[in-house]
């Protein structure tokens, strides 16, 4: 939990999030290895058993801190120029024809855009803008469905810990297994 907080960067590229079964599943797991990490709510919630629930408000301004630069990034990308204009005109265009279109987006013009994007360039790593940009929103996704989960799992731990106080109808009366607060066999 806490490596997961300090390296939110390599954790939100590596694992993917399930919004179903609220569990994160390693994509790339080490070279050699067996075995695919997955963190679930359980986990993070022992891991709160063990350090605490003044973890959670660092968790999540980590978090903020890494989800306002991917945000940063994300809307210079759409302020580009390029970006900008072809995403007007084409939305222009669909607000034009979308009750041809029976308010769908069609394929063609879809594959028509990223081809336009692509001559935009690719990247170092081989990867289109548009491709970069898909990896950014999942990015976002996953810290996201993170801070999700940690509030999941926060709100288990807090569940499972209620076991431990007393039910308020069965208190029992200590006074008359006291006595008069004299010691036992004293005078």
């Amino acid at each position: 939990f806490l490596m997961i907080m300090r390296n939110i960067n390599v954790f939100v590229s590596r694992f993917s999030y399930n919004l179903n079964q609220q569990n994160f599943v390693e994509r790339r797991p080490d070279r050699g290895s067996k075995n695919l990490n997955t963190i679930n709510i359980q986990s993070i919630a022992a891991s709160l058993r063990q350090h605490g629930l003044g973890i959670l408000n660092t968790t999540v301004n980590y978090t903020y801190q890494f989800l306002a630069q991917k945000f940063h990034v994300f809307s210079q990308f759409l302020f580009d120029e390029y970006i900008r204009g072809h995403l007007s005109k084409e939305r222009r265009w669909f607000r034009k024809h979308k009750a041809e279109h029976g308010n769908m987006y069609p394929y063609d013009r879809a594959f028509k855009f990223c081809k336009e994007i692509r001559k935009l360039g690719v990247a170092d790593n081989g990867r289109t803008f548009l491709d970069q940009f898909r990896i950014l929103i999942t990015e976002i996704g996953n810290a996201l469905g993170y801070v999700r989960m940690v509030r999941s799992a926060g709100m288990h731990f807090c569940s499972e810990a209620v076991r431990f106080l007393p039910d308020l109808d069965e208190i029992i009366d200590f006074e008359p297994h006291a006595g008069a607060g004299k010691p036992a066999g004293g005078e």
